[in-house]
């Protein structure tokens, strides 16, 4: 199991499994730092996620608001759905179609 998160311009791209197992690679999340206004994070990779590693996207959206920075979601897949609805946090998910 692995993770990979390639910045590409204003695209993140995830690949392979965000979990609790993983997402300490990218703890603290630096690539944030590299973004001026907003980002896409693309999930077409993404094969698995876990409630951890909804937690840290969580995480992510509030420290990219603290600093001004938007992020869309795209490509998000259904079990990332499943979970954020389950939590009752898809709310909070900022999903482009």
């Amino acid at each position: 199991m692995t993770l990979k998160i390639e910045p590409q311009g204003e695209v993140f791209y995830f690949t392979g499994v965000l979990n609790r197992d993983t997402l300490m690679l990218y703890s603290p999340f630096k690539l944030l730092n590299s973004v001026s206004e907003r980002v896409n994070f693309d999930f077409s990779g993404l094969e698995n996620i876990d409630t951890a590693g909804l937690a840290w996207l969580l995480q992510q959206l509030a420290a990219a608001k603290q600093h001004g920075v938007v992020i869309s979601l795209c490509n998000v897949p259904k079990q990332l759905l499943s979970l954020a609805d389950v939590t009752a946090v898809r709310p909070l998910l900022p999903i482009s179609k």
